[in-house]
């Protein structure tokens, strides 16, 4: 019986079966048309494919009904329905493609069309599909593709150089999915977009739309994904509480300034990513509720207050992410309830108050944890039975949270990043901290702390990323571990010489300084074999006898090369790469001599050049004035002579910013062209103002490299140092050579000039009243020189009220000189002591992009209080105020 009812079980599974065959092989049995195929035939004669690569193309046989060949549909009638090229790789036209009328699925993703969108998609009566995804297409996509009223999904994704913008969408549209990510596409979401009432997904990331998101799409119930992702999107993110059905919401590095407080309904949202925002208020407490929600991230925004304590929370949340904010008061309770959590970042905050280590033992699934860089105390007090039921970590920060011991890490066996910089760590760094992991750890960073040696036999493991600056190590410069891309070493008390076969243990490094030691001796030429070597920094030590000459062969390579503040002597070797890609050279404060090799004008990316205070003897380098990239130009305390006129020379120096020539031997009238040339310095204030950033170095290859430019400036007798660059911070400094004659009245068009240093020459004639076009000055030195009265000249930073808005007053000489540099002397002192002051706080920066934050904010705030002078008309500075307040808004906005 049994058997005879299995036997009809069977029986009925094998017709089902067969049935179902019966019904594919209908649908593509139908015998192709002839002109289909002919049209088809004649799309692949116009196509450029690898026959050992295609998987479709390479099939299609005439002797077999088209319906048949791979990526062809047909319907009943033998018409081609759809077509699907996708990953075939081809080139070529796809014009015929036009004639196939009936085409209602186009798939073509991931092949070269190097076209822009062809019109004949639009005479496509039946078209439901078209997917063009990484076509490597071009020009602007025209507005009507999108208005095809049978059109239900279009991508259009991950061809860069694609252009357009979004039309008007007729009533009714039939669009359910919509994906322009990583694309050109611009200008602002239409508020139409609203009668796409069934529109489900929607990518508009890695485009450039912008203005607010509009408030119809609320309206949108059927959205289930949208992703908005690195636009320039403004306003408040609307709430879509209508939108039930949504899944993901992804709205990072836009301009939003607010979100919804109640998130109250979202019962299938899983993924909510707000991150790099300007988002202000608390952080809102119902998102902690839904019940699907297992990715939270708003980190760099503008959350503050206290996070609500909650109860009976049973959120799935897996990862949490509110770095970068505000937030302040405890770690919240209710977060130890989190029992699914894999990765908690509450960085850079102001989270206060003791947290119990033990605590995390109810995390028992955790895997990432960072609470770097609050004001927060971990007390690593626990027990052994307790130490074993912390969960095994693999990246764990704690910069900043007044550890004491390391003891608390012996059972961290999975650990591949280790962060416990910043903190109160002593004596001896012992080669356990590496050696638990068997051979894990990839990342440490003790930088900060007090350790004072290594454990003899130091090891480093296989790590990759190795920081100790800012000890009080002492003994013999460690060989770094082999795998390094990126060692710090400087900041300590090392006082031996580089190891010679140092250079061998930098085979994978990008990154190496050893500065502000006591190093002596030579410096290695093994160091060379460090073919990817992008920064390297041996600053202020006391290296000595000459620079190797491989140093300049590998500038194909490096991006950062810094010896100054050392004893070198001898000549700058003579051969820069023809393939030079330094960006920052310093070599200042040393005892070089000899010429500049003309092989540096090789070097066009230049934007630093520092070989001030050494003995160099050569003419003004007016051939380095190809390097139009060039910023900061610093040649003082040397030997040049001669004119600094360039008029022969056809090429400017259009972004230098800072040029100090100072106490060399440079003679001869400054010409008009002196100073008019200087065109950075030229541009209208608030255009300067708009561009606010700091001069630096940041590898594209490798993170965290980022390396902070300096210079020096001389002001009054005294050297200071300016650790950051703003871009918009200008200075000339001729003093204490030769020149004679007048000062150019050009000098006036230097608007955008903060100093301004031509003391100590043979200066003769009137200072020219455009001086008093320059409204920005806020150290003026003339001092020595043999400059007459002047009529007229009026406003800051002269002691002299203009009586109307024009730079020039039309009467009698109203000061004296010595009241200008009386007065001067004033504005030089509160320079001065800006400067000192960013030299007493001032701690070596730390590379990561994170930790540079609350940096950044604080001496972006010292410089522009500095030079947001106001003189007595009430003038205000506002184009930098205004620079800052954007700045801080987008301090940690990721690159649109």
């Amino acid at each position: 019986m049994r058997s005879q009812m299995f036997s009809q079980l069977v029986l009925i599974q094998l017709l089902t079966i067969y049935c179902r065959i019966n019904e594919v092989v209908a649908a593509n049995s139908s015998k192709c048309l002839q002109d289909q195929k002919m049209l088809l035939l004649q799309l692949r004669t116009n196509l450029t494919y690898d026959s050992e690569i295609s998987t479709k193309l390479v099939k299609w046989n005439q002797r077999i009904d088209c319906c048949q060949w791979q990526g062809i549909t047909c319907n009943g009638a033998g018409q081609v329905i759809g077509l699907d090229l996708t990953d075939e790789l081809f080139s070529g036209s796809i014009h015929p493609l036009a004639n196939l009328k009936f085409l209602s699925v186009i798939r073509l993703d991931r092949n070269n069309l190097s076209a822009p969108i062809l019109d004949f998609f639009l005479d496509l009566s039946n078209l439901t599909v078209l997917s063009l995804r990484s076509c490597n297409l071009i020009g602007q996509a025209p507005q009507k593709i999108f208005q095809v009223p049978t059109l239900q999904t279009i991508d259009l994704s991950q061809n860069e150089m694609l252009g357009g913008s979004l039309p008007e969408f007729p009533s009714n549209g039939s669009l359910q999915t919509l994906v322009l990510s990583n694309t050109g596409f611009s200008g602002s979401i239409p508020t139409s977009i609203e009668n796409l009432s069934i529109l489900s997904q929607v990518d508009l990331s890695l485009c450039n739309f912008k203005g607010p998101i509009p408030s119809s799409m609320v309206k949108l119930t059927k959205l289930v994904y949208l992703d908005f992702d690195r636009n320039s999107f403004t306003g408040s993110f609307p709430s879509f509480k209508l939108s039930k059905n949504l899944s993901y919401i992804n709205s990072a590095r836009n301009y939003l300034t607010g979100i919804s407080s109640d998130w109250e309904g979202f019962e299938n949202l899983e993924g909510l990513d707000l991150s790099n925002n300007s988002i202000s208020g608390p952080i809102p407490a119902s998102l902690f509720y839904l019940p699907s929600l297992s990715g939270l991230d708003l980190s760099n925004n503008k959350f503050s207050g206290q996070i609500t304590e909650l109860q009976n929370v049973t959120s799935p949340l897996t990862d949490l992410d509110l770095s970068a904010n505000k937030l302040e008061g405890p770690i919240p309770e209710f977060f130890f309830e989190l029992h699914d959590l894999l990765d908690l970042e509450l960085s850079s905050n102001n989270f206060n108050g003791t947290v119990q280590l033990k605590k995390f033992t109810e995390l028992n699934k955790l895997v990432n944890l960072d609470l770097s860089h609050n004001s927060l105390s971990v007390d690593t007090n626990i027990s052994e039975s307790e130490l074993s039921l912390l969960p095994q970590l693999n990246s764990l920060m704690m910069g900043s949270c007044n550890l004491q011991n390391l003891s608390f890490l012996k059972n961290q066996s999975r650990l591949s990043m280790l962060d416990l910089s910043n903190n109160k760590l002593t004596g001896e760094i012992p080669n356990w901290l590496v050696e638990i992991t068997d051979g894990l750890l990839r990342f440490l960073n003790l930088s900060v702390n007090q350790f004072t040696h290594f454990q003899e036999p130091y090891r480093f493991g296989r790590l990759n990323f190795l920081d100790l600056h800012s000890n009080l190590l002492t003994g013999v410069i460690p060989l770094p571990p082999r795998a390094a891309a990126y060692i710090d070493f400087s900041n300590n008390n090392f006082a031996t010489m580089i190891p010679p076969d140092f250079g061998n243990y930098l085979v994978t490094a990008w990154f190496l300084s050893i500065a502000n030691n006591k190093v002596i001796g030579s410096i290695p030429s093994s160091i060379c074999n460090a073919r990817y070597l992008e920064v390297l920094d041996l600053s202020n030590n006391t290296l000595n006898s000459t620079i190797p000459p491989c140093l300049a062969e590998k500038s194909n390579t490096l991006k950062v090369l810094n010896l100054g503040k050392n004893n070198l002597s001898g000549n700058i070797p003579r051969e820069f790469s023809h393939n030079c890609q330094l960006q920052s050279l310093d070599l200042s404060q040393n005892y070089l001599t000899g010429e500049l090799p003309r092989s540096l004008s090789n070097c066009t990316n230049l934007k630093l050049i520092n070989l001030g205070n050494n003995k160099i003897r050569d003419t003004f380098p007016c051939w380095l004035r190809n390097l139009s990239n060039l910023r900061v130009l610093a040649l003082r305390f040397n030997g040049f002579h001669g004119n600094i006129d360039c008029s022969r020379v056809s090429s400017n120096w259009t972004a230098l910013q800072i040029i100090d020539l100072a106490s060399n031997n440079l003679g001869g009238i400054l010409s008009r062209n002196s100073f008019l040339e200087l065109n950075a310095m030229t541009v209208d204030p608030a255009v300067a103002h708009s561009r606010f950033d700091h001069l630096h170095f940041e590898s594209i290859s490798v993170r965290p490299i980022y390396y902070q430019d300096t210079v020096g400036l001389f002001l009054k007798g005294q050297n200071v140092k300016l650790e950051k660059i703003p871009v918009f911070f200008t200075s000339i400094d001729f003093s204490s050579n030769n020149f004679v004659g007048d000062i150019p009245e050009t000098v006036g068009d230097l608007k955008s000039l903060y100093l301004l240093n031509i003391s100590h020459n043979n200066l003769t004639g009137q200072i020219p009243p455009a001086v008093g076009n320059l409204k920005l000055l806020g150290s003026l030195d003339l001092s020595s020189n043999k400059l007459g009265g002047n009529k007229g000249l009026c406003g800051f930073p002269l002691n002299i009220t203009c009586k109307n808005n024009s730079a020039v007053a039309p009467s009698e000489p109203e000061f004296e000189e010595e009241k200008l540099f009386s007065m001067t002397e004033v504005y030089v002192s509160v320079m001065l002591g800006f400067v000192v002051g960013i030299g007493i706080i001032f701690l070596p920066l730390l590379f990561s992009k994170r930790w540079k934050q609350s940096y950044n904010k604080l001496i972006d705030g010292l410089i522009l209080r500095i030079f947001q002078q106001q003189d007595q008309d009430g003038r205000t500075s506002k184009s930098i105020s205004e620079a800052s307040r954007k700045k801080a808004a987008g301090k940690s906005r990721g690159s649109h």
